[in-house]
């Protein structure tokens, strides 16, 4: 049964939801706050963190980043009253997963929540358990830190490992630079973008053909293709 952690500083809010995803089939947990919400998800992994934004303080931007910071694979869905385009964007740059607005109704809240479940769990399938990647003629281990193409194996840095481990999670989408900063951090990184840039480009190299499909677009970030 996958788990929820639910995040609003409002009980009728928190309580509804926990009753309609009960209802669904889903195990909920509750958070009143965002920091009781980074007690929870230390204690026990959910397979969805459905945060709300506007918060007392710290809202949800905050959380998910730290959140991200922690975790780069667990969905996290935002659950907002405020639509502009500008949260949203700012919202995905964190790391978000999706963006719902508090009115939309009740099915297709669940059925959102459902396919981001679904879809981590497909990754993990294909991804975690292995530990390993396929990319064009590439075999990349995660867990020994390797790229294997063409008789030539290469050993990747733990930060060129964090950052393809990152962006296979986002395949197709163009990662920002902060994004990309906040989980590599916790392997040593501190420098700039030109420092990312670097870390990027041998990566790439050690690719061999396969980092073809490593690309960057100015003001966009990074994006591993299909």
């Amino acid at each position: 049964m996958s788990e929820i952690l639910v995040v609003d500083d409002e009980r009728t809010i928190r309580t509804g939801l926990k009753a309609m995803l009960e209802s669904e089939g889903f195990s909920v947990r509750t958070a009143r706050n965002g920091e009781e919400a980074l007690v929870r998800f230390r204690e026990k992994r959910p397979d969805l963190v459905l945060l709300d934004v506007m918060m007392p303080k710290r809202n949800g931007f905050s959380i998910c980043a730290e959140i991200r910071s922690i975790d780069p694979l667990t969905p996290v869905v935002f659950l907002t009253a405020k639509t502009g385009d500008a949260e949203q964007v700012r919202g995905f740059g964190l790391g978000a997963d999706d963006y719902i607005v508090k009115s939309t109704n009740d099915a297709e809240l669940v059925a959102r929540v459902r396919r981001a479940v679904e879809r981590a769990v497909a990754y993990k399938l294909s991804v975690n358990e292995s530990r390993r990647m396929f990319l064009s003629d590439a075999v990349v281990d995660f867990d020994a830190q390797t790229v294997s193409c063409g008789g030539k194996v290469e050993t990747l840095t733990p930060i060129e490992s964090d950052i393809l481990w990152l962006l296979s999670r986002e395949r197709g989408r163009y990662v920002s630079h902060d994004e990309i900063v906040e989980v590599i951090r916790a392997s040593g990184f501190s420098g700039d973008s030109g420092a990312l840039y670097a870390h990027v480009s041998r990566l790439k190299r050690k690719l061999g053909k396969a980092g073809e499909l490593l690309r960057s677009e100015r003001g966009s970030g990074y994006a591993l293709m299909n």
